[in-house]
């Protein structure tokens, strides 16, 4: 009797300890490492997890150019500009030609 409780509870914690493995490599696919650039923190097509107040919005009408780096660089200056204690900022393209981003500080 005591050795049939024994297994039952050893396969209880086995079946517990894989079911919280299983949870957790799943919230770890969402995760990444984000670019630290000339003092900020770049979000493309993302958001931080971790919490933070939104400074405001800078947006920039003509760059020459269509290519991501000069457009990055452009928001960052005038992000830098506008918002000196900002952390971090997060883009938004636009195919119309307004791009913007948000400029965040972390809590």
């Amino acid at each position: 009797m005591k050795k049939n409780f024994l297994f039952f509870l050893t396969g209880v914690i086995a079946a517990s300890l894989f079911a919280f493995t299983n949870v957790a490599d799943k919230a770890e696919h969402g995760q990444a490492q984000v670019n630290f650039i000339e003092g900020f923190y770049i979000f493309t097509d993302s958001r931080p997890t971790q919490s933070y107040d939104s400074l405001g919005v800078v947006e920039i009408g003509f760059v020459t150019g269509t290519q991501y780096e000069p457009i990055r660089n452009n928001l960052m200056k005038n992000a830098r500009k506008k918002y000196p204690e900002a952390d971090g900022i997060i883009l938004h393209f636009d195919k119309k030609g307004v791009d913007k981003c948000l400029v965040i500080k972390f809590k």
